[in-house]
């Protein structure tokens, strides 16, 4: 039946307080096109009828949906309407990897004897994007990122209707290892607006620099020819990665006596400073002692 066509009165007259508002919510942005947010917890492939765009006879087709479920309520957000460009496709690992995300959608169908409704996040997008520019976006001040999805060198987030994504060189000033050790879907991050071009549709921003940048002071920390305590967190091209502290990687060499062989990723060493670059901020040191 018609959702339009229920008795919402007779059907909603059971319900408690929580099932109550959460409806209300659905039928307002059904209604309005306001938006909704909640965490994805997981990911359903179900079949519907869908014109074919060749002939446009109705088929049935597989597709894979978002799952949303903020109280009882199922809402499903269909592929085809999670990204904002509707030519969009991506691997389908990364819509299974948004599971714990946070995002925004708006309800387009309602099934509500089965406790069930559809969605579109490109429709919140929308939105959102409206909204960001309202707000007269600044180049260089801070706004908050959302993490969608999370791989092993980069990331998908999203802020102010945008989508993007992150390597490390985004994230981190220090040397990381598998991205999936450190952020997850549905994480909010602090981050610097370094592009914002509302003609092209199109944003950039940087999460490490909205963090003062931790070679400032390093000579009153790390003071050269001091010994400090590290762990080897990688190895590049014959160097080793030495993490001093978060964020702050110690560019090192191995010793005359030394084999790379004998030194892994996660050991404890004792490095000596040997060297500031001051133009790309970076320290030099050499590999010791294990400790």
């Amino acid at each position: 039946m018609d959702f339009r066509n229920l008795d919402l009165t007779e059907l909603d007259k059971d319900l408690s307080e929580e099932q109550q508002k959460e409806w209300n919510a659905i039928y307002a942005s059904w209604r309005a096109g306001s938006i909704l947010t909640g965490r994805v917890v997981g990911v359903d492939t179900t079949t519907i009828t869908l014109p074919n765009k060749e002939t446009g006879k109705p088929e049935r087709v597989a597709i894979n949906c978002l799952v949303v479920i903020s109280y009882r309520v199922k809402v499903l957000i269909p592929e085809q309407q999670v990204w904002f460009d509707e030519n969009t496709t991506r691997p389908e690992h990364v819509l299974r990897s948004m599971t714990g995300a946070v995002i925004d959608y708006v309800i387009t169908g309602i099934d509500r004897e089965s406790d069930c409704c559809t969605a579109s996040r490109r429709s919140a997008m929308y939105v959102r994007r409206k909204g960001f520019t309202k707000l007269t976006p600044r180049v260089g001040k801070k706004v908050p990122v959302n993490v969608l999805a999370v791989g092993s060198s980069h990331l998908l987030a999203t802020c102010g209707g945008y989508d993007m994504t992150l390597s490390q060189r985004d994230l981190s000033y220090g040397m990381l290892g598998d991205l999936r050790d450190k952020y997850h879907p549905g994480e909010t991050l602090a981050a610097i607006l370094k592009v914002y071009d509302e003609e092209n549709q199109a944003i950039q921003v940087s999460v490490k620099e909205a963090e003062p940048h931790p070679f400032d002071g390093v000579e009153i920390r790390y003071p050269l020819n001091c010994r400090r305590a590290s762990v080897i967190s990688g190895k590049y091209k014959g160097g080793v990665f030495c993490k001093l502290e978060e964020n702050l990687d110690c560019l090192c060499t191995y010793s005359m006596y030394q084999n790379d062989e004998d030194f892994d990723v996660g050991d404890q060493v004792i490095v000596v400073i040997t060297k500031y670059d001051y133009e790309r901020k970076l320290v030099y040191g050499k590999i010791v002692a294990k400790w």
